[in-house]
């Protein structure tokens, strides 16, 4: 046996008491590890639900995706883990002690959501605002979620008052530039900016774009004065594919070429850019070539990422689990996912969605809790013009669905959360999986040499 990774003992006696919620405060404060209390001699036992198992020949790797413990076995001692019967009982010991051996009367769901509960009311502290500047594009997507939308820019009114709440805000304010294409309306960032930076309001900020727009005054110029710290680009293919999934307006423009320009741009200005590979089964080929294609083009830059992302929104969905695990490991090939995964806090939110302090700011001034309510208002919790202060919005719990019962089993379900609240809100009939899941997979599967295919 080799212990890997060990567990905090201190969170892991959180899931051994019954009164978590009385009890968590205390041990979240220390976190020390003389806080924990170990199971008796005699407790029934189970197997954790979160442990995924990976093996090689006679080596067998366990990681508890809900306490970020992973250790190695050998096959007889994997056997007495299968089987919970002992020969040696130190291994009970390190079993129990890294939450892969739970107490059979503990439903880890339920105390994982209690103390997601308990630390989102410890940690919300800045606040995130995704501000809808228009609805308008200069491209087409083929698996556009906003399609049908009426297209209309944000208004000098309602940027002003966006602008002057946040400027009242006591708390930390960042914000995600977003459309439609945001770039068409340079004006209002100017306008919204402007304003913060006067009143010696502090913030960053970051932009999601298709990249057509971008140009030398605005990476070298515009991005100090917006306080852009990221810009998120989506390349969904090369060439003729990428022209295919876009649909720009301009058929006459090579907008592959500029695309890739205007990221030359960004990273040369050591701005941090992630390319977002939408991908569905039509396209996951072209967009593994556009992986490879960044990576050659750009070989030692440290400030650009890759990752694929699986379409909800397309007629050609991913249906079968393993070509996604295969495709999103051939992206991981060039751009491997980062370790600290594996000892990253089980998540507490699944997205912006859930989270406290993070809404959405329609083109109208709507407040919304989902970036793909753009438009339909389905979670609308109430317009700027409603509040004198966007310290006190709160987002009420009917808004959120209950937790599909098949995620709350799922082995990922501490890093993932159930995946994309909103796509299962559309009615889309596949599972909606958060990239966590194929991180973890492509990771562990290289930690012990595996083929995804094995």
């Amino acid at each position: 046996m080799i212990i890997m990774m060990k567990a905090q003992k201190a969170v892991l006696s959180l899931f051994q008491k019954e009164a978590i919620i009385e009890n968590a405060k205390e041990f979240l404060e220390n976190f020390s590890d003389d806080k924990y209390r170990p199971l008796n001699v005699g407790t029934p036992l189970k197997h954790s639900m979160y442990n995924i198992i990976k093996h090689k020949g006679r080596t067998y790797l366990i990681y508890n995706t809900l306490f970020n413990s992973m250790m190695t076995l050998s096959d007889s001692e994997f056997e007495q883990y299968q089987n919970i019967h002992f020969e040696d009982l130190s291994l009970v010991e390190h079993f129990t002690d890294n939450g892969f051996i739970v107490s059979e009367c503990v439903d880890e769901y339920h105390h994982y959501a209690s103390y997601k509960k308990i630390l989102n009311g410890m940690y919300s502290s800045g606040s995130h605002y995704t501000i809808v500047l228009t609805s308008k594009c200069n491209a087409r997507c083929v698996y556009c979620y906003e399609e049908g939308v009426e297209q209309k820019d944000m208004s000098p009114a309602a940027a002003e008052r966006i602008a002057e709440l946040m400027c009242r805000s006591e708390k930390p304010v960042d914000i995600t530039w977003f459309g439609g294409e945001p770039l068409l309306k340079t004006d209002i960032i100017d306008m919204i900016t402007a304003k913060l930076n006067e009143n010696g309001k502090a913030f960053t900020s970051g932009i999601i774009t298709n990249g057509s727009l971008i140009n030398e005054n605005i990476v070298r110029n515009k991005f100090k004065e917006w306080c852009v710290e990221w810009v998120q680009i989506t390349l969904d293919g090369m060439n003729e594919e990428y022209a295919r999934m876009k649909c720009y307006i301009d058929r006459e423009t090579d907008m592959f070429s500029r695309v890739i320009s205007n990221i030359e741009l960004i990273v040369k200005n050591d701005t941090e850019v992630s390319i977002r590979l939408n991908m569905d089964s039509v396209n996951s080929d072209e967009c593994v070539k556009a992986a490879e294609y960044i990576r050659e083009k750009f070989p030692d830059r440290d400030n650009i990422s890759v990752y694929p992302a699986f379409l909800t929104g397309s007629v050609n969905n991913f249906e079968n689990e393993n070509k996604r695990i295969r495709y999103s490991e051939l992206v991981y090939k060039y751009y491997s996912p980062g370790r600290n995964i594996l000892s990253d806090i089980p998540k507490l939110n699944s997205c912006y969605f859930q989270q406290h302090g993070a809404f959405v700011i329609d083109t109208d001034g709507s407040i919304l809790c989902c970036e793909r309510d753009v438009g339909r208002h389905k979670t609308k919790i109430m317009s700027v013009y409603d509040t004198d202060s966007f310290d006190t919005l709160e987002k009420p719990e009917k808004l959120f669905p209950e937790t599909r019962a098949q995620c709350k089993k799922c082995v990922y379900y501490p890093k993932c959360l159930g995946g994309c609240i909103a796509a299962y809100g559309c009615g889309y009939k596949y599972d909606a999986c958060f990239m966590e899941k194929y991180k973890l997979e492509f990771i562990l599967n290289k930690i012990m040499g595996l083929d995804s295919e094995e």
